[in-house]
């Protein structure tokens, strides 16, 4: 539930995260109806019927709530949609208010299953083989409780496996998964987490709360709070830290594309290359809002693009945009209540 969060945060005094992702298929040729495009997840309010996505394809259409338009009868996916993930054939969306993850297919969006039980609060999902792995944050006073929800991707059963420490977003990198052990300042680390006996393996302290992070070419990116982290992932250590600007403390949304780093802070987006030494002072560009929680609410950049996605007054449509790498605005979208992420369906 990312607006309550966005309160908890102003509260805490610390960063808040986004969750942004991107997936690819192998070949040039439509896989169906919803191949080639964007998803744009709508948190909504708080009313199931406010939650959506939207899909922006390559050509230019739009197609607003998707899952009610493929799936006039079936149960709802829940309001306060967290995140999505996907795999090779299956979309995971997943709802922090209805604590379940609505399965569909991920080029026609039909349902597929509705995964309900051994939840508690979940936040962001990968897949390793058959299994799909959520974080769970349950009470949100302690990381000690956090835990797997492991879905069986053959019968859709459930089981539980506990991490015991802040758990947030989760990648899956070379058939581990790394979990970011960071919420609003809490937690200073990232886990390894071997699925093939469901152990963690490792906990790489940072002395700093990670609040996104992407792997490129073996490293894994890491944003804190003050830094920006570089983790090698053929032995799971400490390759270098980037000191952030005191102004700049708080950025958030890191992601990586194409050998540049890019991250937000407030409405203004920094761009640096991945091998940089230093962080820049000016940002590439800025965007005007005036949502009083939802600037910068979601961001992502992906095949030569920039993706923004401003939450507005989280009771109506808001707005998502596309800039050029030179932050040159391209186009402005209407979508769904809270838009708060971007998922790449090429």
């Amino acid at each position: 539930m990312k607006l309550t969060r966005l309160f908890l945060a102003l509260v805490a005094g610390s960063v808040f995260f986004v969750s942004c992702s991107d997936d690819d298929n192998d070949g040039n040729k439509s896989q169906g109806t919803y191949d080639n495009g964007t998803f744009v997840l709508n948190e909504g309010n708080g009313n199931p019927s406010s939650a959506s996505v939207t899909f922006i394809g390559d050509n230019g259409t739009i197609v607003e709530d998707v899952f009610t338009l493929e799936n006039p009868s079936a149960i709802g996916t829940g309001s306060y949609l967290q995140s999505m993930f996907m795999d090779d054939s299956r979309i995971f969306i997943i709802s922090g208010q209805a604590n379940k993850v609505t399965i569909v297919d991920r080029y026609s969006f039909k349902s597929i299953a509705n995964v309900d039980t051994n939840f508690d609060n979940p936040r962001f999902g990968a897949v390793v083989g058959n299994k799909a792995y959520i974080t769970n944050y349950a009470d949100y006073s302690t990381g000690a409780d956090d835990f797997f929800t492991v879905i069986n991707l053959t019968d859709y059963t459930t089981t539980k496996v506990a991490l015991n420490n802040w758990s947030e977003k989760v990648i899956e990198e070379n058939g581990k998964l790394y979990i970011a052990n960071g919420y609003y300042g809490d937690g200073t680390s990232v886990t390894v987490f071997n699925p093939a006996n469901n152990t963690v393996e490792k906990v790489i302290e940072l002395g700093d709360s990670p609040n996104s992070f992407e792997e490129e070419d073996g490293i894994l990116y890491v944003l804190g709070f003050e830094n920006i982290f570089k983790i090698n992932l053929s032995n799971n250590t400490l390759a270098g830290t980037i000191a952030l600007p005191t102004n700049l403390a708080g950025s958030s949304h890191l992601t990586v594309e194409d050998d540049k780093i890019y991250f937000t802070n407030d409405t203004a987006v920094y761009v640096m290359d991945k091998n940089a030494t230093t962080v820049p002072t000016a940002p590439l560009f800025s965007y005007e809002s005036t949502s009083q929680w939802g600037a910068m609410y979601g961001f992502n950049v992906n095949d030569g693009k920039i993706y923004i996605a401003d939450g507005g007054d989280f009771a109506s449509s808001s707005k998502a945009y596309t800039y050029s790498l030179d932050g040159k605005l391209i186009s402005t979208y209407t979508v769904g209540v809270g838009p708060n992420s971007f998922y790449f369906n090429d």
